[in-house]
Order: structure tokens, then C-alpha cells, then sequence
């Protein structure tokens, strides 16, 4: 169908343009739009977003955070038919119903170092730091009752530390060590919310379903509790980098601006959007794979990348 414009020429260019005769012309001309903006309009505007980005979401309490993230995840598995029980969960070698036994482990072991219960020396789920290898031999014991039985089990021992994070007995500043780190309790949730965000996906993936990303207010609070761990976790991962002032500019809904490595002149710019940065985090995008602008020190910002991926499997 056509149409014609305010002038009452018809907007079919190919046809016009063969009809009279100039598609070279045209050619000519799309190459000039073509042509990629001045390196000084680029400059500028990098150096705007850099200075003053939106920030569009307040942080979510890291209780909040928690808990919705457990309750996205049981309104996903919720709506699983059958046949995804028994499909892999990639990047692992568990099934659907395998991951979720993995996740009832881990909310027992945090439930554990929250100090909900003795940990049970008799409960190999708690013998070892190896995130991954935790707990197999519940989770095996897991794969022979059916997939509903273990979903239960698993939305009660995370409603377990729902109900604690939100009592008045929750204290965020409460020492705990998960698999061998120090956290106090909020950094500990913030690492818990990114497994079960980064989990739901996975399920997605083998259910067949689009990502979801987390909500700007709940993408607020994940990215700066990873970023400001960036200089504590730089030494561990890459001891040959020097920390030096950084600005770290994370765009979208629930970005923000974030100035690492002390004061002085700026030696690197990372720009990139917040929602891809938090799957860099989550190991789902390889640093390498990060659609970013880097400024500065190139070898820094790869190793600060590299380094904000220290807690995930």
C-alpha cells in the first residue's frame, strides 16, 4: 500500500527513483547519512552521559530484594508444565528439577549461617565451601521424589529466611561467611537475590521463555552492592592491577554513577548498560561479550569486570 506525503509525492523511493532515474543519487546520499557522527559530537556526548546520568530507581531494601526475587521465582515454577522438569538447565548438568534441589540446599546453608538452626555437621550439604558441589547427596535424593514435592520444600525453607528478613530480629549488619567469604547479612542477600535472578533465567531458557530482567528498583540495588565491592575484589582476582580512580556509569533503569579507586584524576571509564553489566556479574555475559564504552585504562576495567564475577558460579 502507498501513501503520499504533505508534498503529494509518493513515498515509494525505489519505484520513484528507478522510474526517474537517480538511484545513483540516492546511493550518493545514503552514504553521506551514513557516515558516522564526528569524533567531537561522540566526545562530547560521552563525557555528558559520563558527568550526569539519569538515575531513575531508588534501591530497594535488601530485604525487599530478597524476597522478591524468591516470590518471581516461585511464580515461574509455578507455571511449569511437565516435560521442563526433566530438561537441562544450562549451564549445568542438573535438570530443571535438579536445579531447583541445588537452590533447597543453598537456602538451607544460608538459613544455616543466619543462624536459623545449628548446622548439622551429620548434613553433608554443609561439609563443604564448593557452591556447586554442595549438598549432592541431598540433591540425588531430591531427583527421585517428584519435581512438585521438592518445590515445596525448597518455598519453605525460603520462605524461612523471608520471614526472618523481615522480623525485627534481622540485622543487615550481621557478620556471616558464605562458601568461604565474609559478608555482613545485606551483602549476603544481594548475592542470594543474584543467584535466584540469574537461576529464574536459566529456567526460562530450557522453558523456552524470554528473560526477564529484574526491576529498575531491584536492578538499583544489585549493581551498586556490585560495584562497590569492585575494590575489594580486585586484589583476589587479578593481584597485578592497581586500583585507580574509576567512574563507573551503568545506563537504563536502575543505572547510576558510581566513582571507585579514591580521588585524583580519572585513569578509566567504564559506560555500559545496567542490566548487561549484572549478567557480566551473574557469569551469563562474558566480560569480553559486554556491549561497553571503556575510556582510559582498558587493562583495568577488563580486570574490574573480571573481578565482579568473583561470587557467581
Amino acid at each position: 500500500m502507498s501513501r503520499d506525503n504533505e508534498h503529494g509525492i509518493d513515498d515509494r523511493l525505489d519505484d520513484v527513483a528507478d522510474e526517474w532515474d537517480v538511484s545513483h543519487v540516492l546511493a550518493a546520499l545514503g552514504e553521506v547519512d551514513a557516515i558516522a557522527p564526528a569524533a567531537t559530537t561522540r566526545d562530547a556526548l560521552l563525557a555528558q552521559v559520563a558527568a550526569s546520568p539519569r538515575q531513575l530507581a531508588t534501591p530497594l531494601a535488601v530485604a525487599d530484594l530478597y524476597v522478591s526475587r524468591a516470590r518471581a521465582m516461585v511464580g515461574l515454577l509455578e507455571q511449569l508444565d511437565g516435560s521442563v522438569w526433566q530438561r537441562r538447565a544450562a549451564p549445568y548438568d542438573w535438570t530443571v528439577h535438579g536445579l531447583i534441589a541445588h537452590l533447597l540446599v543453598i537456602e538451607q546453608y544460608t538459613a544455616a549461617q543466619f543462624g536459623l538452626g545449628a548446622v548439622s555437621r551429620d548434613n553433608d550439604a554443609f561439609l563443604i565451601d564448593d557452591h556447586l558441589q554442595m549438598g549432592a547427596e541431598q540433591i540425588a535424593l531430591e531427583l527421585l521424589d517428584s519435581p512438585a514435592a521438592t518445590t515445596r520444600r525448597w518455598a519453605a525453607a525460603a520462605q524461612r529466611i523471608v520471614n526472618y528478613v523481615q522480623s525485627s530480629d534481622f540485622r543487615a549488619d550481621r557478620a556471616v561467611t558464605m562458601h568461604g567469604w565474609p559478608f555482613s547479612a545485606s551483602a549476603a542477600l544481594v548475592a542470594r537475590a543474584f543467584e535466584l535472578w540469574t537461576h529464574t533465567d536459566d529456567i526460562r531458557r530450557a522453558a523456552g521463555l524470554d528473560q526477564e530482567p529484574p526491576s529498575a528498583a531491584e536492578l538499583r540495588t544489585m549493581s551498586s552492592y556490585s560495584v562497590a565491592s569492585l575494590p575489594f575484589l580486585l586484589p583476589t582476582v587479578a593481584s597485578h592491577s592497581a586500583l585507580a580512580p574509576t567512574r563507573v556509569v551503568l545506563t537504563g533503569s536502575g543505572g547510576g554513577t558510581y566513582d571507585i579507586g579514591g580521588a585524583g584524576e580519572r585513569a578509566a571509564l567504564l559506560v555500559a548498560d545496567v542490566v548487561e553489566y549484572c549478567r557480566v556479574v551473574a557469569r551469563r555475559v562474558e566480560p569480553s561479550d559486554l556491549a561497553a564504552t571503556i575510556e582510559g585504562d582498558d587493562a583495568l576495567v577488563h580486570a574490574l569486570l573480571t573481578a565482579s564475577r568473583a561470587f557467581a558460579v
